[in-house]
């Protein structure tokens, strides 16, 4: 484990702090004076680590999609791991979706001003951050083609090429964001929407069978 210098946490507990200020007032009405002050540090200690409220609202974009794609990667292989053996049975895909997506909602659950400054207000001031918003979803998107390509080669999903599954990335680094906003933003139960997401993560749109209608009215 590498120790952080004083330096490095004094930078860190400021971009924490900015994160708990924008996640509730939002980027426009957050002020240095007050995310200074949410660290425990003074205005002008603030100014030996960042430009501006911009500067250490875009390092919070990266210290917020960074944590999250080292916490689904170590989920990703902490779920195959525990499927080991079990992979290549085709019922087993349902509940490695539904433990993949619980996992992904016990993140929103905890850390849901991170989700707040990289898909709301991050969303919200996309022209002026948009390159390192770009970046980050370009990182979100490649991190899910590769899991796409390895679920594809252990028969958990049905075989995909390199340009199947980077269109398919996309598609869900374009929907799972919305569908977290739609959650925390909402009173809307989190089981339902983990059931209609992996539902339609297996099914797509086509008209249900007899197996379907049976298999939902279970969940």
């Amino acid at each position: 484990m590498v120790l952080k210098n004083r330096k490095e946490l004094v930078r860190e507990r400021l971009i924490n702090a900015a994160i708990k200020v924008i996640g509730i007032k939002g980027f426009r009405k957050s002020t240095v004076p007050v995310i200074a002050k949410k660290a425990g540090i003074g205005t002008g200690t603030f100014y030996l680590y960042f430009r501006d409220k911009s500067h250490i609202f875009a390092e919070a974009i990266i210290y917020v999609s960074t944590r999250l794609r080292n916490y689904i990667d170590e989920v990703f292989q902490k779920k195959l791991e525990s499927f080991k053996g079990r992979i290549t049975d085709p019922n087993n895909t349902g509940p490695i979706l539904r433990s993949m997506c619980s996992a992904f909602f016990d993140y929103v659950d905890i850390y849901r001003n991170h989700f707040v400054i990289l898909f709301i207000e991050g969303y919200s001031h996309k022209e002026e951050f948009a390159s390192i918003l770009w970046e980050t979803y370009r990182g979100f998107a490649e991190d899910m083609r590769i899991r796409l390509m390895t679920a594809s080669q252990l028969q958990i999903i049905r075989s995909l090429n390199r340009e199947e599954a980077e269109i398919i990335a996309w598609a869900i680094i374009g929907a799972l964001p919305q569908v977290a906003q739609f959650y925390i933003t909402g009173t809307h139960d989190r089981k339902r929407i983990i059931n209609v997401l992996v539902d339609f993560m297996l099914q797509g749109i086509k008209k249900e069978t007899k197996e379907i209608t049976k298999r939902r009215s279970k969940n």
